[in-house]
């Protein structure tokens, strides 16, 4: 079984009212455990509303929805079960750190868990290692006095301290300066290779989704339009513009240079590949 399943899964906000506004229509979507999935689409797609459902932030209005064998239609649904089970991470989630300390802030999930203090501690040394932050050195400083990037990894070592089988992440590397997106999307990377983590990775970047996921569903009018190995999505550049998205920046200089003749693979994603497409092309022109 997998363990996200979605199907028909319909989203209505303010059902009934002279609001109502259609935010997701027949999705139906599987993902199975350890994958690493990207999900993209235009403004307005229903990307947002589409991840909130996956630990009930909001519950389908039509439609099936099982995360983690819990059936998420189900008014008597065991959330507080499903939410130690899936952690989501929203756009600057540094905006949601509060307690005086980075131990603190990291320690509150699993102190409400009612947890002894001991395995308290060891989750917070280890979720704050995995996001590449010394426990010793951050422990007790102040969350407020790190920098943008350091804070952002708290953050999501205060998720991980809960131990989730699924991590959601929207737009982890929003507002951040080059090395800090550098650095958060490695360690993503590394999460999700170490731990065997499903990942959900909602992105407006192309680059991003081209470095990190296996495969990408895009959404477009709450619909899924497109599912398929990331490869193979990225090829539908003449689709995805149509949707107002494009591809990612290696792939556009591979269509190019096919175009001016070079027969270099369109299926080409990193600066690696484009390099050693680029040499075998010029070898054989």
């Amino acid at each position: 079984m997998a363990l996200i399943e979605c199907r028909n899964l319909t989203h209505v906000y303010l059902k009934g009212t002279p609001l109502e506004a259609v935010a997701l229509q027949d999705v139906t979507l599987s993902v199975e455990a350890g994958e690493f999935v990207g999900i993209i689409g235009p403004t307005g797609s229903g990307k947002s509303t589409l991840i909130q459902h996956f630990n009930a932030l909001l519950r389908p209005t039509g439609g099936a929805l099982r995360v983690s064998g819990i059936d998420l239609a189900n008014p008597r649904a065991d959330v507080k079960t499903l939410r130690q089970q899936v952690g989501l991470v929203f756009q600057y989630p540094e905006h949601q750190l509060f307690e005086e300390t980075v131990y603190d802030d990291v320690a509150y999930g699993p102190r409400n868990l009612r947890l002894n203090e001991d395995e308290v501690g060891e989750r917070v040394v280890e979720s704050l290692a995995l996001v590449g932050v010394d426990p010793n050195r951050f422990g007790r400083r102040s969350p407020f006095s790190l920098s943008g990037g350091e804070m952002r990894r708290v953050a999501i070592a205060g998720v991980l301290a809960m131990r989730p089988r699924v991590l959601v992440l929207d737009e982890p590397a929003a507002g951040l300066d080059p090395k800090g997106k550098e650095e958060i999307l490695g360690q993503i990377r590394a999460l999700h290779q170490a731990q065997g983590l499903t990942v959900l990775l909602v992105t407006h970047s192309m680059d991003e989704a081209a470095q990190l996921v296996r495969r990408l569903v895009v959404l477009a009018r709450g619909r899924v339009v497109m599912d398929g190995p990331v490869r193979e999505i990225f090829r539908r550049a003449q689709d995805l513009a149509a949707l107002g998205l494009g591809i990612p920046a290696i792939a556009e200089l591979m269509l190019r240079l096919r175009g001016s003749g070079l027969q270099v693979s369109p299926d080409t994603l990193t600066v690696d590949e484009a390099r050693a497409a680029i040499r075998e092309a010029l070898r054989w022109n």
